[in-house]
């Protein structure tokens, strides 16, 4: 007995891609929280920022002149020695921050892009219900030599066949 193919679109299908589309809008979010986040004041003290406040990592980051450690002094200073490490904790700390939005840029790329079509793909190759004959008379596996009804779902009551007798098996 052969059954039709249950497979197709799952009806799932379309709450796990909403599913991830949340997920990676959530990811994205955060990667623009980690960027625009001003960054933590350097161990040496003062703010990585022109003025009294730290600049973001993306303005640390793509305008590394702007942080706030004043004018460059002479090299072979204690000073020159203090700016340096200052400078090099702030853009260390851009760095880090690129870097980690960077993959959480990627994540979101991979959960709202990728992953719904892998996902979809997957779900859709399963059967969407459990695979069985159609319709019709079987042999009664409890009870030997009588029949029952099968609806394509359940079986239903032992009976012979109401006009013709069952079909032999085959």
């Amino acid at each position: 007995m052969s059954t039709p193919d249950a497979r197709g679109p799952h009806p799932g299908h379309r709450t796990v891609r909403v599913a991830l589309g949340v997920l990676a809008a959530v990811v994205l979010a955060g990667a623009a929280l980690v960027i625009f986040t001003p960054l933590p004041a350097p161990a040496a003290g003062g703010t990585c920022g022109p003025s009294t406040g730290s600049e973001t990592a993306a303005q640390a980051f793509f305008e590394p002149h702007s942080i706030g450690a004043g004018p460059r002094p002479r090299a072979g200073t204690q000073a020159r020695a203090e700016w340096d490490a200052f400078v090099q904790q702030c853009q260390s700390a851009a760095d880090v921050r690129m870097g980690t939005s960077l993959g959480l840029v990627l994540l979101a790329v991979l959960l709202g892009v990728i992953a719904p079509g892998v996902v979809g793909r997957v779900m859709s190759s399963r059967p969407t219900a459990p695979a069985g004959p159609p319709a019709g008379w079987f042999p009664d596996p409890e009870h030997g030599g009588s029949w029952r009804w099968w609806d394509g779902r359940q079986w239903g009551p032992r009976a012979p066949p109401p006009t013709a007798p069952p079909p032999a098996p085959s």
